[in-house]
């Protein structure tokens, strides 16, 4: 099984993701996520942040998706967030995508039946990421939906797309993140309405 499906597999299900030294508890979002066993998550700050610095963190933390840049090494300055008892993957502290960067969302699945996510972003984001990519190769994306880390998706190459998609477990998660991300909070249906 390749690293990259592993890591979304493993990682879908794991709960709340707190940064600066915050105790998450994992949660199960759906029925196929049941059947995995989530372990424990801590975020770890590397140091003590400046009043101005928590102040941005906890309006980032409001927003209902942002995406972080990740390692599974540790880096200078990041925050580690152990995932189960034997491995840790490090985050930049502060996001560099948020809500405002997307112009639209969309839920989907993929031929194998893994559940997607598509970030359309505006031209500034686009820009942003290509940067960010560009300056760090062979990092990870961290997708964090309502609090939830669903992906940790790695790349090779600067990302240039305007799109951003994400593999997030089953197409449930796909749906119930998106709808999170458009402002629907309204329950998802359960079935069908009846035809007259």
């Amino acid at each position: 099984m390749s690293a990259k499906l592993w890591m979304s597999r493993t990682l879908a299900p794991i709960g709340l993701l707190a940064l600066a030294a915050c105790q998450t508890v994992p949660q199960k979002t759906d029925a196929d996520a049941a059947s995995t066993t989530a372990a424990p998550t801590t975020a770890t700050a590397p140091a003590q942040q400046p009043a101005a610095a928590q102040n941005q963190n906890a309006e980032q933390m409001m927003s209902p998706v942002l995406v972080f840049l990740a390692d599974t090494k540790p880096q200078t300055g990041w925050a580690e967030v152990k995932v189960g008892e034997n491995s840790s993957l490090y985050l930049e502290p502060e996001a560099f995508l948020a809500l405002e960067d997307f112009t639209g969302v969309e839920a989907g699945r993929s031929e194998s039946g893994e559940g997607l996510l598509a970030l359309d972003m505006s031209e500034r984001a686009i820009a942003n990421v290509t940067r960010v990519t560009s300056a760090n190769p062979g990092k990870r994306l961290a997708l964090v939906v309502d609090g939830t880390l669903l992906a940790v998706p790695g790349y090779s190459e600067p990302i240039t797309s305007s799109r951003l998609v994400f593999m997030v477990g089953s197409e449930q998660n796909a749906v119930t993140a998106a709808r999170i991300i458009a402002g629907d909070t309204a329950p998802a249906p359960t079935q069908a309405p009846a035809r007259k």
